[in-house]
Order: C-alpha cells, then sequence, then structure tokens
C-alpha cells in the first residue's frame, strides 16, 4: 500500500515538470537520524506540498544529503534539471 501511495504521488510530481525539494533531518523517539523527504509541485494552480519518504541517512553533510536525494531521484527516474526554488513553481 505505500509504495502505492509513494508511486502515485511521484506520477504527480513528474507531471508538471517542475518541482522543488526540502529535505530535512530529524532524530525519532529511539534518537535514530532520519531524512524526510518532501516535494512541492503545483497542480491545477494549486501549490502541494507531499512527504514522500524517509531517507536513510548516510550523515549530515551537505554532499551526503545530496547524494543521498540524487540517488532517489535515478532510482524513480525524476530529473533533477526540472527542480525549481520554490518560488519558482507557482
Amino acid at each position: 500500500m505505500g509504495n502505492q501511495v509513494q508511486n502515485e504521488i511521484i506520477s504527480c510530481i513528474k507531471l508538471p515538470r517542475r518541482h522543488s525539494v526540502s529535505l530535512d533531518s530529524t532524530a525519532d523517539a529511539g534518537h535514530v537520524d532520519q531524512v524526510t523527504l518532501i516535494f512541492r509541485y503545483t497542480e491545477h494552480d494549486t501549490l502541494i506540498e507531499r512527504f514522500v519518504t524517509f531517507l536513510s541517512n548516510q550523515g549530515h553533510k551537505a554532499q551526503e544529503l545530496f547524494e543521498g536525494l540524487m540517488k532517489f531521484l535515478a532510482d524513480h527516474d525524476i530529473d533533477i534539471q526540472n527542480c525549481r526554488d520554490e518560488w519558482d513553481i507557482k
């Protein structure tokens, strides 16, 4: 069920061909760091924000977060060239 929901969100991200990404690292109740991946895109002139997944945390450095994001994008055939500043997707 979770994969179906994630696939539906990813197909919506691909439709407008423009999106923005937000990554945030936080510790859960067990003090394990998790990186949340959130996409913003427009649908019928409405700004949509969707939580997509938790990424495994490879570290806290920008390069490590970037590599995790790039792997997710490649695995789901999402083009980084369509990523925009969040104010440019409206």
